[in-house]
C-alpha cells in the first residue's frame, strides 16, 4: 500500500469527522452519542435484532456494544427479551419512547446535512455527493 494513499485516506478522516461534527461527545446536540444512535437505527430497522447482529452491522467492540445497551435500556430506548428459539441470547427492540426520540434525531440530522450543503455551490454538492455514492459502493463491496 502506498504512503500516500494512507495519508489521503487519514486526512479525509479527519476533514469528514469535522465537517460532520462527529467528534463532539454528544449527538446532534441531543443526550445521544453518535453510536448510541447508530444502535437506536439498527433497532428500529429490524425489531428483534440480536446484538451479535449490531456487532457484526457496526464492526463494534462486544463489550462496547454492552455498554451501550444497558444504557439505552436504563434510558427506556430500548427494551432486552429473550429470544423464543433460543434463551441464552436476547433480542432488542427499540420503545415508543425510542421511535419519538430516534425520529427528532432523525429530523435533526437531516437539517444539519442540508445547513452543511447549503454552505457548498450546487456543483461541488453535486460532486461531493457523486463522490460519496462511489466511496460508499466500493466500501460496501468489502
Amino acid at each position: 500500500m502506498k504512503k500516500q494513499s494512507i495519508e489521503e485516506v487519514r486526512a479525509f478522516n479527519r476533514v469528514y469527522t469535522v465537517f460532520m461534527g462527529i467528534l463532539n461527545k454528544s449527538y446532534l446536540e441531543s443526550d445521544f452519542s453518535l453510536v448510541e444512535t447508530r444502535v437506536m437505527h439498527t433497532a428500529i430497522n429490524k425489531d428483534g435484532i440480536m446484538p451479535s447482529e449490531i456487532v457484526a452491522l457496526l464492526n463494534i467492540d462486544k463489550s462496547y456494544l454492552s455498554r451501550i445497551i444497558t444504557s439505552l435500556e436504563k434510558r427506556k430506548v430500548i427494551t432486552k427479551n429473550k429470544s423464543s428459539s433460543d434463551g441464552r441470547s436476547i433480542r432488542l427492540s427499540i420503545t415508543e419512547y425510542g421511535k419519538k426520540e430516534f425520529e427528532k434525531l432523525n429530523q435533526a440530522s437531516d437539517i444539519q446535512v442540508e445547513g452543511l450543503l447549503s454552505q457548498l455551490s450546487a456543483k461541488d454538492c453535486e460532486r461531493l455527493v457523486k463522490n460519496m455514492s462511489e466511496i460508499r459502493d466500493i466500501l460496501e463491496k468489502k
